[in-house]
């Protein structure tokens, strides 16, 4: 698989400035769990601890948690002081943006959600902006959720009506991606380059051998983007996954 759209030779190759290099994002979907331990935390690491572990290991998070509530400022300012500069948090969006009843106010949700999120700082990466399976595609409704956002955001879309021109047009112009997720229950986005971004969830168990053919598209599209996020599911083998991943295809994080 090639990314659509995408240079296939050096004459055409995206032109970077000399400062800049492409990073590679790649976590799990959340960290805090207790069943992890003994497994990738140590046994007897306490809670508070977790996270500043799994920065030392890993270059990123999702965090699925603000669709359901945006965490308190207090708690967003002690995760940035307790991972490094080049750490990010992909904050999941509300979940009344894209999965209410019409007449809900989305728009003013979606301001009152990127405000919340921005003392995360330059640790807060794209926003997950995901749209239910019930959600076809509404052009109107995904350009004035990514205008109220004013930041990067990774839409996710469980609808194949959404995968279109006219959709990767919208996001294109906001800066943002298309979520390639791979999940046997919903479809699969195509490998389109819409920017300086791409984003992969990957949602299923993985062998060696499964992995492979994730870690060329993840090594290509790495080639051909300033930044590139990778996250797999909520599992306690994720994150041997991640970090096989970023030895494989991009860089491990620093140690601190």
């Amino acid at each position: 698989m090639r990314l659509a759209g995408s240079c296939t030779n050096a004459s055409c190759a995206v032109a970077r400035p000399p400062e800049s290099e492409p990073t590679l994002y790649t976590g799990t979907s959340g960290f805090s769990y207790a069943t992890w331990k003994g497994k990738f935390y140590p046994p007897a690491l306490a809670g508070a601890r977790m996270l500043d572990y799994y920065a030392q290991k890993l270059t990123g998070v999702e965090l699925n948690g603000s669709f359901y509530r945006t965490p308190p400022e207090s708690t967003l300012l002690k995760w940035a002081s307790d991972t490094p500069p080049g750490f990010r948090f992909c904050m999941k969006a509300n979940r009344g943006l894209t999965y209410s009843a019409e007449g809900f106010d989305r728009v003013g949700l979606a301001s009152i959600f990127t405000r919340r999120i921005a003392v995360l700082g330059e640790r807060l990466g794209p926003v997950l902006l995901q749209f239910p399976p019930a959600r076809q595609q509404n052009i109107l409704l995904l350009d004035s959720l990514l205008s109220a956002l004013g930041r990067p955001a990774a839409a996710e879309f469980r609808h194949e009506s959404w995968f279109d021109e006219e959709t990767y047009g919208v996001i294109r112009e906001h800066g943002g991606a298309l979520v390639v997720t791979d999940e046997a229950k919903w479809p699969r986005a195509p490998l389109v380059d819409l920017g300086s971004v791409a984003y992969f969830r990957l949602r299923r168990g993985y062998s060696a051998a499964s992995l492979r053919p994730w870690v060329d598209e993840v090594r290509s599209a790495v080639a051909t983007h300033d930044e590139v996020h990778v996250y797999f599911k909520h599992d306690s083998g994720s994150p041997a996954l991640a970090q096989r991943l970023l030895r494989l295809a991009g860089k491990e994080p620093v140690r601190r």
